[in-house]
Order: C-alpha cells, then structure tokens, then sequence
C-alpha cells in the first residue's frame, strides 16, 4: 500500500492560477477557423465561435498569451487595427503563408473580455521596433491625449485596454526567427524595449525571453535586464520539437522530470544573473505541451489519448509544487493542432487532455502543502536536450566508453496538495503505472476525524489509449469515483491504473 503523507500545518507557497493560462497565434487553424470564424454558423456576430469560447470559459484562463510565437517576429501590429475592410493582406514569414489581419488587437481583447483572462502581448522584436512597441502598449493602454490613445478611441474603444502583461519577443535564440540574436545581442536589444515601454505605461508586468535549455543564455538576459522585468520564460514541446520519443509512454513518464530539472537550471540562472540569493522574478512556461505542433498525424484526435492526459496532468502538478518560483503558464495551443480543443466546422471535439484542465482549474486551492510518496517506484528511460549540459570532451580513460541508456526513478504516484482560506483541501492524483491499481492511505496532519470527502472525480479508461473523437466525445471525461473510506483516522483509496483523480475535503 502506498503511503501519502500531507503536511497542513503551514503551506509552502502560493499557487499562481496563471499557470492554467493558454496560447493562441496565427498559425494552423489556431485562430482563424478555430477561435475565429465568422462565415461558421455558430460564430457570433464578431466573428468568435460560441462553442469554442464556451470551452475556454469551463477552464477559467486567467491569461490568453498573443500573437506569437513565430508569428510575432514578423508581425505589425497597425496591419491589425481599424475597420476589417481597410486591413493589409500580407505575406507571413514565419510560417510562408498570407495573413488577412482580420483578427488583431482589438478581437483579441474581445476574446479575452469574453472568457475572463487577462490579455499578454508579446511584441516584434524581430522586424519591428521598439517606438512601434511603445505605440502599442499606448494604443492599448493610453489614457491621454496622444494619437495611438486618440486612435483607440476612433476605432469604438473609449476606455483603455489595461494590458497588464507584456512579452519582450519569443525564441530570438532560434534560428527559425526573425533577425534572431546571440544572448547578450538580445540582453542589449530588449533593455533598450523594456525601459521604453514602462516609459509609455509603467504599471505593466515584462517577460523576458529565456532559453530553457541554456543557463548561460538565461545569466546573460537577467544580468543586463533583471531590475525591469517581471518574468523570464521557458519553452519546452517534449515530443517532436524535443528529445522524447512519440508513442514510449514510460520514456514520456520522465518528462515532467526533465522539464523540473530545467525549470531548476533557470532559476539559478535567474539568481546567478542577479547576484542575489533570492528574487522576485518568476519564470513565465509561456509555451509548453507534451507534443510540438509539426508530426505525422498531428490534426488526428486519435493522436491524443489517456496517456497524453497523464502526462498533462503530470507536467501541471510539476508547476503547482513549484509554485514560489513559476508565476505563468501557457498550453500551446489551446485550439487546433496539438491543442486540447479540435474545431470543425460542425462543432469542437475536446481531446483526452481538455478535461485536465476542466478539472484542475476549477479544483486547485490557493495555497501549496507539500506532500510526500512511500511507496513503489518506477525506473523509466529519460533524454536530454541536445543542447543540455557542456560539450563532451570525449576522453575514454576507462572502458570502452559505450554510454548506459540514462534513466530515472520516479514514484508510482504523483500528488499535489492545495487548499483555501476556508479549509477546503484538493488532492490531485496521478497513478502513472502503465497495467495496476494502486491502494494507499492518506495521511493528513490534523487530528482523526478533522476533515470529511465532499467531491471525488476521475479521468479513466482501460485503455491507456483511449481518445476523444467526433463519433465518440465522451471516451475521455470526468466522472464521478468512489470516495475514499476512512480507517483509524486516515483515508484509504484505491487509484485505478493511468488515472488521474481529484478528492476534495473540508472540514468537519
């Protein structure tokens, strides 16, 4: 039996409910056929599709990150504004396709308006410039007399937008962007945009662009601009942009793991950068998922099963127990391609990992109380990123220099304790193991009796494979499960094989 011991006498830290925000660009039906589709049936009258915003509602995102992503580094935002019938058609870089800018700054505060999440901006720091930056954080949030805050206001906008969050681009590291830079390049190039835009509006919040899998690159960004910004960010696609295998489920165990330990390396780098023992600035995932968006099958539901949820549910309780460090994070994306939600022109199917969300969002507490596993563990395969770690100086002294498959152990069970002012207590539970059901008693530092179970639910299927489609939608839900039975003041419940259960107490 597996043991869970839960300590409730004093929490460690606070749960940012920005960590279930999500990611929306101009790219692969994210937008246009997804979210916004104004010749669709089911598309209000501005153009956003009813279903499709009704699913964002049950998730309750806090923030909606936009435009980009790769889009961003070529994109201008005044191609975007004003009337729909005087806006710019024009070739796309990023992904070698035509944008219509039928969708722009003012439908994606509508989209955010309509669903409650707070808008994050990330600006062109690739071909555009920082007085172009400058004009749309005025156009959004200006309160004067000037002409981007006259602009607004011409276009039916009276009240500013309140853009509280602001990207300082994405991925310059990469080659695939847009006049992409070298670490201190961009450290030079974004200070000059950070300062420039807390000129224009200085109540807004920053995220800096970092790279997960360098400490270095991280050092130097943090070093030259870490008394501006609020956030450094962290991007990772575990599966087809990463080093994981698609279809090894338990190589895929070890994501959440790897993903830890970079999220630890970015960290120190914040703090080395600084010269400081602690800080403020938290790390922004402002882009993750389990798969990239480009593989053989991508736009298939059937590619997203049970075990793709797993692992969502996995990756979401690394944030929560790193919740006095990550402040923000974005599923990319949340519609179409490797999303959480498929759009069709008949509905919107929700794949196996939307209702993680469902579930998580709405039954995770303020407050984090650390937690700990007895019980068995599973040795899995791991990877690493091929930019990780220092160059191998290939000196053999001894052997014959062949390399051991890297491995790790990880406990059987993943569990994430939080709760409110109230006393109510949310358990999150993750049974990883492939084929077993696994009993365990739960331990809960108060006196026998304290608390009582209200709410039990669960993701589960027998097949660890199983997914939503349009002919079967409900394959992959949440349901309501057996509450656990109390014996001699603790609680015992059995977790079915891959599964993913919530238990919710108060107390008595």
């Amino acid at each position: 039996m597996e043991q869970i011991f839960v300590n409730l006498n004093t929490p460690k830290g606070e749960v940012d409910p920005k960590i279930f925000g999500h990611f929306c660009e101009h790219a692969f039906g994210n937008i246009y056929g997804g979210l916004y589709d104004p010749g669709s049936p089911l598309a209000q009258e501005n153009g956003l599709r009813t279903d499709v915003l009704d699913l964002l509602r049950r998730v309750k995102p806090p923030v909606l990150r936009y435009p980009g992503g790769n889009f961003v580094s070529n994109y201008h935002w005044e191609d975007g504004i004003g009337p729909k019938t005087d806006r710019k058609r024009v070739f796309e870089y990023a992904w070698l396709t035509e944008e219509s800018n039928q969708f722009g700054t003012a439908d994606f505060i509508g989209l955010c308006r309509e669903v409650g999440a707070e808008p994050l901006i990330c600006v062109n720091m690739g071909t555009g410039t920082v007085e172009e930056a400058m004009h749309w954080v005025e156009y959004c949030n200006g309160t004067g007399g000037t002409w981007y805050a006259n602009l607004r206001r011409s276009h039916g906008y009276p009240a500013p937008f309140g853009v509280k969050y602001w990207g300082l681009g994405n991925e310059p590291y990469g080659g695939w962007q847009m006049n992409h830079l070298s670490a201190e390049a961009y450290a030079e190039k974004a200070f000059e945009f950070a300062k420039a835009l807390k000129w224009v509006d200085p109540t807004i919040q920053l995220i800096a662009c970092g790279f997960e899998q360098s400490s270095d690159w991280n050092h130097t960004v943090v070093k030259q601009l870490g008394g501006l910004i609020e956030y450094l960010s962290a991007h990772h696609y575990a599966v087809g942009w990463g080093p994981f295998e698609r279809g090894n489920y338990l190589q895929n165990l070890s994501i959440p793991v790897y993903m830890e330990q970079l999220h630890n390396l970015t960290v120190a780098a914040i703090l080395t950068g600084l010269n400081l023992g602690t800080t403020d600035i938290k790390v922004a995932w402002d882009e993750w998922n389990v798969n990239g968006w480009i593989f053989d099958g991508v736009n298939d539901d059937n590619s997203y099963g049970l075990d793709n949820a797993i692992l969502t549910a996995l990756i979401l309780q690394m944030f929560i127990r790193n919740c006095d460090s990550i402040g923000m994070a974005n599923y990319s994306t949340f519609v179409n391609i490797n999303g959480a939600v498929s759009v069709r022109p008949d509905g919107a199917v929700m794949r196996a990992q939307y209702p993680v969300f469902e579930l998580l969002a709405n039954h995770t507490g303020k407050y984090f109380y650390p937690s700990e596993v007895i019980g068995e563990q599973l040795v899995v395969p791991t990877a690493a990123g091929p930019k990780s770690g220092r160059p191998s100086e290939n000196i053999n002294l001894a052997g014959s220099g062949k390399r051991k498959q890297p491995t790790c152990e990880i406990d059987v069970i993943g569990v994430t304790a939080t709760g409110n002012e109230d006393g109510t207590l949310y358990l999150s539970i993750v049974n990883k193991h492939p084929d077993e059901a696994r009993e365990m008693r739960i331990h809960l530092d108060h006196a026998p009796g304290a608390y009582q179970c209200v709410e039990a639910y669960e993701i589960h299927h027998a097949d660890l494979h199983a997914a939503n489609t349009a002919e079967h939608p409900d394959t992959v839900a949440i349901r309501a499960a057996a509450r656990p039975t109390q014996q001699e003041g603790n609680w015992v419940y059995t977790a079915k094989e891959h599964s993913i259960t919530l238990l919710a107490f108060r107390p008595v």
